[in-house]
């Protein structure tokens, strides 16, 4: 059970990041090469998927844990 309180900590932290790292992203330089490149690998897009999925996630792994602690 601590392993997973563990790995559910951990995730809730890496969609912490990745929900600032998207509210930051307009702070970052757009110089030619940089707009090229965020456009090539569709940047935005797939920041925005990773935070749905993470979000996610981690709900999941949150109402897992917590139902488990309460009905076990």
């Amino acid at each position: 059970m601590n392993i997973f309180l563990f790995v559910t900590i951990v995730v809730t932290i890496l969609t912490t990041f990745v929900i600032i790292y998207s509210y930051t992203l307009q702070f970052f330089s757009l110089t030619k090469k940089g707009r090229e490149w965020r456009e090539r690998i569709q940047q935005d897009a797939l920041v925005g998927l990773a935070m749905i999925f993470l979000t996610m996630l981690s709900g999941f792994l949150w109402t897992i844990y917590f139902y488990l602690i309460l009905f076990n």
